[in-house]
């Protein structure tokens, strides 16, 4: 009887822990049922972006950081690797490759396991009354930088012919606008931005092939247009049945196609190890880049597999996690994918508004980065955070040559930074490189942020206080003195709304216009160096005019009354009324002033609208507006997150660390709100956090 009983327990036991795991692995992933209504999310690892498609053979694009294609008249853009991952699969009457042809599929089920960073497809195409069951698993290596895999497995319920083709092909040209001349949009273009997001391509030089009874090896070398950088790019295949196998030298690429003579029930698996290796230098050229892909093939698919899950487990071992709202946290991991598979700590560039997901916004640098992507990342991983600085430090140069051309001392950071730091707005929109110049504030308060969080004096001397004092020397040229009203004021800007062009004293301007030179004047004297006094002289008196901008309160933390801060949240609720929210960027704030005021109220009436009206079925991709279809737009996951590293905790950067500035407030629903495993100044620890309380 105890025997019994003791097996009864364990069993009861087992069962718990498999049900728990489910449950929490249900809190990482999003599922699609259907093809309709399917907006396209993306697998990152900092380096490489694969866009996903509904059934998973079609050739996807694939975006590669800091490779831009830089064709004279067009402005720098992102570019999209040659398609590596197609794998059609043809019945003997028909191809399923394409997704235009939306052929007839039943029991589809469609994985995004955030967890794993793995998607998983299955689902059964019949036509002309032949079933084939499709399986497929796809991801891109978290533990390296330059690989990805994808496998399907079909199973037909006939005897016959299949074949299987894959290939290393480029994109066909696009139709280019000359964005870096021509001053207005035409109509449709105008009416469609997603018209002149196209992504750049590559330059192909030599290709070539190998193939054997059970393996193909294909291999391509491209360049980025008017630049040196170089993609090497190889796949390196195999199947697990006897094929015929014919490669096609193709005037993109290379092909090669596999017949099968097919067994109903039997399943036939063909994998792709793909390796995309960029750089300027000889040896990373198309023969590294085949090496690679044939060492992946010979490890196997477990072994990359393994590495690439054990990676992203050790990233989530960093997280934020909410109890009580389990639709929420789903939510707030699908923010942190998002974002974490946009950056990457070995690279020196930084993350554009869309990632790596798309050509959106052509994958320039933005003050997106500096103010909505970093923060959180900072707190959960500040080595991924680091190369937004770093960029920006790197490229200081480039913001001294852009301020010298347009008259003014220090460094003017551009509005749209390409892979060099050069200014790359498009001359339709000259006036944002003009005159939307905040962005100078913004990138001082990110590198003053980087040195709170992570007590680096290096960094401090030979990258913050250099960017800080520059940007300091820039204000200083830029502002003008009322003598009559005895205040510095800033005009003709185009203010954060960039509907707003030509303002005089744009509140959000000049109050970070303030921060930065204060904290260049406390730089300066930190790194022993002697401040240059008109910067404190111009902070204490400028002018700032009264806004309801949630960015004042935060990231800027300026003071105001309970009444002022009520009148801003009262003024985003009735934009929130008549669906009017704008972007995913600083509304995201608001949640923070209730949280200051300890309004658990107005913190729900606030929290769903502002998030969920932005996301996309079926796996929560995010829109730049709830109106539009600008996709993945990261920026807004990056503020998303800030309510919970910095609103319902109360924790601020200070000169101290992270402090708790005001009690916690969480919103209705959660009773807890744990930040895991965060680093600040080296050392890591857990925070929870109730209400009006929190736990070491």
């Amino acid at each position: 009887m105890r025997n019994k009983l003791g097996f009864s327990l364990l069993l009861c036991a087992g069962l718990a822990v498999a049900v728990a795991a489910r449950a929490e692995n249900s809190l990482f992933q999003f599922e699609a049922v259907t093809r309709k209504a399917y907006t396209p999310a993306y697998l990152g690892n900092g380096a490489i972006g694969l866009v996903t498609s509904p059934l998973a053979v079609a050739a996807s694009r694939c975006f590669l950081a800091g490779v831009y294609d830089e064709t004279p008249g067009d402005v720098p853009r992102i570019v999209s690797a040659p398609a590596w991952n197609q794998i059609g699969i043809y019945n003997g009457a028909h191809w399923l490759n394409t997704e235009a042809d939306s052929p007839p599929v039943e029991s589809y089920r469609q994985t995004l396991d955030m967890y794993d960073g793995v998607l998983h497809t299955r689902y059964i195409w019949t036509q002309d009354n032949r079933k084939i069951g499709v399986r497929a698993e796809e991801f891109v290596s978290r533990d390296r930088s330059d690989s990805a895999a994808v496998r399907v497995t079909i199973t037909p319920e006939f005897s016959g012919e299949i074949k299987l083709r894959i290939g290393l092909l480029n994109w066909p040209a696009p139709r280019r606008y000359a964005l870096a001349t021509i001053k207005q949009l035409d109509p449709a273009a105008q009416n469609d931005q997603r018209l002149i997001w196209y992504p750049g391509i590559l330059q192909i030089g030599n290709t070539g092939e190998r193939t054997t009874n059970g393996s193909a090896l294909l291999w391509l070398l491209g360049r980025a247009p008017g630049t040196h950088v170089q993609v090497g790019e190889a796949i390196a295949a195999q199947w697990n049945a006897t094929a015929a196998v014919i490669a096609h030298k193709e005037p993109a690429g290379e092909t090669a196609e596999l017949t099968l003579a097919a067994k109903p029930g039997r399943s036939y698996t063909i994998t792709l190890y793909a390796a995309l290796l960029t750089s300027g230098a000889r040896a990373h050229r198309e023969e590294a880049a085949r090496r690679i892909a044939a060492e992946l093939r010979r490890q196997g698919w477990d072994a990359l597999l393994s590495r690439h899950t054990a990676a992203w487990r050790r990233l989530w071992t960093s997280d934020i996690l909410v109890e009580g709202n389990p639709a929420l946290q789903r939510t707030i991991h699908s923010m942190l994918f998002y974002l974490l598979g946009s950056v990457r700590k070995d690279l020196d560039t930084s993350t554009a508004p869309m990632g790596l997901s798309s050509a959106g916004y052509y994958g320039h640098i933005f003050w997106d980065a500096d103010t909505f992507l970093f923060p959180p990342l900072l707190i959960l991983h500040p080595d991924l955070a680091r190369p937004m600085v770093a960029f920006r430090s790197r490229t200081r140069e480039a913001a001294r040559r852009n301020a010298k051309l347009n008259g003014f001392a220090g460094a003017m950071y551009p509005w749209e930074a390409g892979p060099d730091g050069a200014e790359a707005t498009p001359r339709f929109a000259g006036q944002n490189a003009k005159y939307e110049n905040h962005i100078n504030g913004d990138v001082a308060l990110a590198a003053w942020q980087y040195w709170l969080a992570t007590g680096n004096r290096q960094w401090l001397e030979h990258n913050c206080w250099p960017i800080l004092r520059d940007t300091a020397d820039f204000w200083v040229s830029r502002v003008s003195c009322n003598s009559r009203a005895r205040r510095y004021e800033i005009g003709k800007v185009v203010a954060v709304n960039e509907s707003l062009i030509g303002v005089n004293n744009d509140a959000w301007t000049n109050a970070i216009a303030k921060k930065n030179l204060e904290l260049a004047t406390i730089a300066a004297r930190a790194v022993n160096q002697k401040p240059n006094p008109k910067w404190q002289e111009i902070a204490n008196a400028m002018y700032i005019p009264e806004s309801d901008s949630s960015l004042l309160w935060f990231p800027l933390g300026m003071r105001f009354s309970g009444e002022q801060t009520r009148h801003a949240i009262e003024w985003m609720q009735q934009w929130i009324h008549r669906g009017e929210t704008g972007a995913m960027m600083g509304g995201e704030f608001y949640p923070i002033l209730a949280a200051q005021l300890g309004d658990r109220k107005s913190i729900g009436e606030m929290l769903r609208p502002l998030s969920a009206a932005y996301l996309r079925p079926p796996f929560q991709v995010i829109a730049e507006t709830p109106d539009n279809q600008n996709i993945n737009f990261i920026t807004g996951a990056g503020a998303f997150l800030q309510q919970f590293v910095f609103g319902y905790t109360g924790l601020r950067l200070t000169n101290n660390g992270l402090e708790r500035q005001f009690p916690p407030v969480l919103p209705p629903g959660v009773s807890k709100l744990t930040l895991k495993n965060i680093t600040v100044r080296g050392k890591r620890e857990t925070l929870v956090f109730t209400n009006r309380s929190s736990l070491p």
